[in-house]
């Protein structure tokens, strides 16, 4: 699910940064992804739902998972070994499965554009912000493309239009199902003096244990502290606070305050808060969106049965090298 949505967020970095045009690639080159897979870059590698789509737009995202998993094995000083065992087969056929996913919710939001009747003009594209992968100019302006194509749906889907829009009642139900959680909190740092810093905390909760209204005195109080951020709704998977703070939150009814909870960052004062729907819009377009490409039709051609990502990524590697 991460990497879809880090996928989501590359579709919704490609609308942010729309510019009206392009400029010519100065250095005009072709793709090297086909060289390294020994594939015609044109020749249908897939299907979804009908949708035809080149070997080079499925290269683009194994190019680009074989990048993140060696980032990320470096990163932990570890060997990559494509033969490790994932859940579901070895870290090659991670990498491979992750790859085809990129590339069908891609075509989805393609499939639901064009049936709505709307494709981006050539001055509606922005500029590149997807990762560089090696593709040519229009190989990239028609992924960049599917960034439009993403903003115009979304646009008409928070307007109320098509078949994603969700009523209130799906939106607070995708809520309590997904476990979003919108918390404010009261944040005193540890800092170099963590008995002050208690002490502190201790004289904050009392005056909030004390106040009449205690949402404007909690308010108040989190404004005094260090967590400026203000009320947040958080994800299921949200990494913004620790565990122990999550733990501790969800154990709250809404307008309910918790007592002082210390972590490793210094002492915390939690306020949980009725989740507004309106909030949920987004990731619930994303979630529908998810949804439909797990849902699509799929069909292989047998080039992709025999891609293998370790090969496919050393060749890669080294074409780039020696570009």
């Amino acid at each position: 699910m991460k990497m879809r949505m880090t996928c989501l967020a590359l579709l919704l970095c490609l609308l942010l940064t729309a510019c009206g045009g392009k400029e010519p690639d100065s250095q005009g080159r072709t793709s090297l992804l086909g060289e390294a897979a020994g594939l015609e870059e044109e020749a249908i590698l897939l299907t979804v739902d009908g949708r035809e789509v080149p070997a080079w737009r499925y290269l683009y995202w194994l190019a680009w998972t074989c990048q993140q998993m060696r980032e990320r094995y470096a990163a932990s000083g570890t060997a990559l070994d494509w033969d490790t065992p994932v859940s579901g087969g070895t870290l090659a056929q991670y990498v491979k499965d992750q790859a085809l996913a990129d590339t069908v919710l891609y075509a989805v939001v393609e499939n639901l554009a064009e049936q709505a009747g709307y494709a981006p003009s050539e001055e509606d594209v922005s500029e590149a912000v997807l990762p560089d992968m090696g593709l040519g100019e229009n190989q990239m302006a028609q992924l960049e493309a599917v960034g439009q194509m993403y903003g115009w749906l979304y646009d008409g889907y928070c307007a109320g239009e098509g078949s994603l829009t969700p009523t209130r009642e799906e939106l607070e139900a995708y809520g309590e199902a997904g476990g979003f959680l919108t918390l404010d909190r009261i944040l005193i740092p540890a800092g170099e003096d963590r008995e002050a810093a208690r002490k502190r905390a201790a004289e904050m909760f009392s005056r909030l244990n004390g106040a009449e209204d205690q949402g404007a005195a909690f308010s108040a109080l989190a404004a005094e502290g260090s967590d400026q951020a203000g009320p947040r709704t958080l994800t299921p998977d949200s990494t913004e606070l620790d565990a122990e703070l999550l733990a501790a939150a969800r154990e709250l009814q809404a307008g309910q305050c918790s007592g002082i909870l210390e972590s490793q960052e210094g002492f915390s004062i939690l306020r949980r808060l009725e989740t507004d729907p309106e909030t949920l819009k987004e990731p619930y377009f994303d979630s529908c969106l998810l949804d439909l490409a797990e849902a699509a039709e799929v069909t292989t051609a047998p080039a992709y049965d025999e891609l293998d990502p370790e090969a496919f990524d050393h060749a890669w590697e080294q074409a780039r090298m020696e570009e």
